[in-house]
């Protein structure tokens, strides 16, 4: 015969021995949690330590192309003049045997166009000018100054309300077209965007103009 209260006390005993096993098991769960999330946080911090370690490689190495590129410019204003150009210089243009005075900011309003980089210094020895030292242009004189006269309605337009596509009289609009298309000057038309916008619809068109 067992007395109850012996019964009672194993009874107590083995709850209390499955209380500490289930603590214990919690723990060791929560350990295995813990570590399993400390891995999972280390491999993102290498992630992330190799991410940035390229993005300073990459950076790295656009400055050093930004510098090349620098040097680069440097190196042609040098070789072919414009060391010495400002925006407000006056430019004395031949075109086509008309005289024609403008200044360089008209002229290189919208970066990235074939006909700012003529502008732009960096070959003002390389262009061709007439005997009075003016810049010769080989090119319609009146189709030129509707281009002209875009470029001045620009300057002084909102961009609420920027220029419209210069426009000429029918036996022109062809030469016009032409003239449009050579300086790089296309692109800006295809929409109707602000004068700010425009340098960036043409840079594409006239990447290959500046090289040239």
């Amino acid at each position: 015969f067992r007395h109850p209260e012996a019964s009672d006390c194993s009874q107590a005993t083995e709850l209390q021995a499955k209380r500490e096993r289930t603590r214990r098991d919690a723990r060791v769960m929560t350990a295995k949690r813990l570590v399993g999330a400390q891995r999972d946080a280390d491999a993102r911090l290498d992630e992330l330590l190799a991410l940035r370690a390229t993005l300073r490689t990459r950076s790295s190495e656009l400055d050093a192309r930004k510098a090349a590129l620098g040097a680069r410019r440097s190196a042609l204003a040098a070789d072919n003049g414009g060391g010495d150009v400002r925006p407000s210089d006056r430019i004395k243009l031949n075109v086509g045997g008309c005289r024609v005075v403008t200044t360089r900011d008209t002229l290189t309003l919208f970066p990235g166009t074939r006909l700012a980089a003529l502008f732009s210094g960096r070959w003002e020895s390389r262009l061709q000018r007439d005997r009075n030292g003016r810049i010769f242009m080989d090119v319609n004189p009146t189709a030129f100054k509707k281009i002209l006269d875009f470029h001045q309605f620009a300057k002084i337009a909102s961009s609420e309300d920027p220029p419209p596509r210069p426009t000429a009289p029918e036996d022109l609009e062809a030469v016009l077209a032409a003239q449009l298309t050579f300086f790089g000057l296309t692109a800006m038309f295809e929409r109707a965007p602000a004068a700010a916008e425009v340098g960036e619809a043409a840079a594409g068109e006239a990447a290959a103009g500046e090289a040239a």
